[in-house]
């Protein structure tokens, strides 16, 4: 394996193992597995790897592959802006997590929901302002809640 191939594997590996929120970090977990890269270098790999910023459930964010979501990074944008500009209320019962949106967005919103991928997501249900989105459980259910709620940066969520 050339160092490109080497740092990719060990980026990957990280990513799974840690919250890396920062290159700067990213850079000292390298650093500390003898791996010397440059603030550009390791741009161009996290681009090249796909690796996106994922909402933490304690409101900050973490590195992650697109993967891990499904998603590209195009598509976590427009779920953030469809969050942020027309998500008016979220509540949870059992495994449905319920979605009040601005008349005539919830489709919009929905569509970007199911691009997005989650894995706790079973289905979404759009109507004119209510999306139903079901999971198997209900702490996948509070996981999504949760998930938007930190996207968001907002206190909808009533557990």
């Amino acid at each position: 394996m050339n160092s490109k191939q080497v740092r990719h594997a060990k980026i990957k590996e990280m990513l799974e193992e840690a919250n890396i929120s920062t290159h700067e970090e990213m850079a000292e977990v390298l650093q500390r597995q003898q791996i010397e890269v440059s603030q550009s270098t390791l741009s161009k790999d996290l681009r090249e790897l796909g690796v996106v910023r994922l909402p933490r459930p304690d409101g900050g964010f973490r590195y992650g592959l697109g993967n891990e979501v499904g998603a590209t990074l195009r598509d976590q944008h427009i779920l953030e802006r469809e969050l942020s500009d027309f998500l008016v209320e979220i509540d949870r019962a059992d495994n449905i997590a319920l979605i009040k949106t601005v008349s005539g967005h919830a489709q919009s919103l929905c569509e970007a929901l199911d691009r997005i991928g989650w894995q706790e997501l079973m289905g979404t249900i759009a109507g004119e302002n209510t999306i139903f989105v079901l999971t198997r459980t209900a702490q996948q259910a509070q996981a999504v809640v949760e998930r938007i709620v930190a996207i968001t940066g907002t206190g909808y969520s009533r557990s």
